[in-house]
């Protein structure tokens, strides 16, 4: 069954642009109006055509790829044993950020939501569904769907001097970055839930999304210009285009059109984010490394060794970034053995290989393409994604991942603090290492 619902109607066809009206009769109905419609067409790239993939999906049309799609899956995978909603404690502020509530009774009277709901991805399926199931779930629980997708595929906020004037959608952006992975493309989004419809770049913006507003009100968006051939331009009152990162929305019940700045900022006030993690958060500045030695020569030539470092590795990585703060410039190509068919041991991270998308690549590098990324992590319990409230800010925030033992040291003193400590332990990573002998 293409669509099951109460506010918008699906129509698949793996079929030429021209035939749909003609296998929907709908389509051709005088009698059946509505207020918006999102027409995608796309031919597959990734998957083999079936008709679950088809697009648009439930509530998503998406033109491109997530290039995050793994990672994703498998966040959302550890998730699913905490996106049951007892109903016992169904609260309808918290729960549905909708203004009427007729998806409420369906999340507050059912006893076992995770078992009618698993699995929300699956690898079976494109990149495309996965992302439709999880935002899917989101619009129907605490998120009007454009709240939904800003958390879900956030913009590049860091020293965006758009949002200067709106520290807001900032705070709104470092709240969900603590709870939530990003889904990166490049991807094009157009989205709806019946209440309202818009559409959405991810933050590298490769993907071109134009827009035209006409007198008589109505919203045109389109990827390329010229797509629709009756639009005039004595009836055009507005034109814009999306850049990286940003979002247009129309609110279908007041028929408002809300640019980027004004529905992201009215999504980040509904609560004081900035307040909350001014209160819970904690911040690990970059710290200088400490100037004394830690070990010997003796000893630190046993560790190097112990982790794989050869002199090879030594002479030219270590001394290169020592002696002149940059990475070694190698040849593109390598004929060295795959590390795990080597007759020598290796470093770990010589056993990992990067994956590639197949299609189109966004930046990689965080440190020449800051504009775009971050090494910034967070650390302690994620809470909920369906539900927000300020237990979502108490974490621990790194500027990076890399940490000296002075950084250490500021982590292992908030376990002590009074109010907000974390819960820590220290975990060795060595094993004991037992000889055995084979007697032939």
């Amino acid at each position: 069954m293409a669509s099951f619902s109460s506010r918008t109607i699906v129509y698949k066809g793996m079929v030429q642009s021209c035939v749909l009206p003609q296998f929907y009769k709908d389509l051709t109905n005088p009698d059946f109006t509505t207020k918006f419609v999102i027409y995608h067409r796309r031919f597959s790239t990734n998957t083999r055509p079936k008709w679950p993939l088809a697009q648009p999906m439930r509530v998503l049309g998406h033109n491109g790829e997530i290039n995050t799609l793994l990672g994703n899956m498998n966040w959302i995978k550890a998730r699913e044993a905490a996106k049951g909603i007892p109903d016992a404690e169904c609260d309808i502020q918290d729960l549905v950020d909708y203004e009427s509530t007729d998806n409420i009774v369906q999340f507050c009277n059912t006893q076992d939501v995770p078992s009618v709901l698993e699995p929300l991805v699956d690898e079976g399926r494109s990149d495309s569904a996965n992302l439709d199931s999880v935002f899917d779930l989101m619009t129907r629980s605490r998120h009007r769907a454009p709240c939904a997708l800003m958390a879900l595929v956030p913009t590049a906020y860091m020293d965006e001097p758009s949002l200067k004037d709106n520290p807001e959608i900032t705070d709104f952006y470092k709240f969900h970055g603590g709870l939530l992975e990003a889904w990166d493309g490049p991807a094009l989004l157009v989205y709806s839930d019946g209440k309202s419809i818009g559409a959405s770049l991810d933050r590298n913006g490769l993907r071109p999304a134009r827009y035209s507003i006409t007198k008589d009100g109505s919203v045109y968006m389109m990827s390329e210009t010229g797509v629709i051939p009756d639009l005039a331009e004595s009836d055009i009152i507005e034109k814009g285009r999306l850049g990286p990162g940003q979002m247009i929305n129309v609110d279908l019940i007041t028929g408002e059109f809300k640019d980027n700045i004004r529905i992201k900022s009215e999504i980040a006030s509904r609560h004081p984010y900035g307040e909350w993690m001014d209160k819970f958060r904690k911040d690990i500045s970059k710290e200088d490394f400490p100037e004394e030695r830690i070990y010997d020569d003796i000893t630190t030539t046993f560790a190097q060794s112990t982790f794989g470092w050869g002199l090879e590795d030594i002479g030219m990585q270590i001394a290169d970034m020592a002696g002149a703060a940059k990475e070694t410039t190698y040849s593109m190509g390598d004929d060295a053995p795959t590390a795990v068919l080597s007759e020598k041991p290796h470093v770990l991270y010589n056993y990992f290989k990067q994956r590639f998308a197949q299609v189109t690549n966004p930046p990689i590098d965080p440190l020449r393409e800051g504009v775009v990324m971050s090494l910034a992590m967070t650390l302690g319990k994620k809470e909920s994604i369906y539900k927000v409230s300020e237990n979502g800010a108490r974490l621990i925030h790194l500027e990076s991942p890399i940490l000296n033992d002075n950084e250490m040291e500021k982590i292992n003193d908030m376990a002590k603090t009074e109010n907000g400590g974390f819960a820590q332990t220290t975990i060795s990573t060595r094993y004991v290492f037992a000889s055995i002998h084979f007697m032939i």
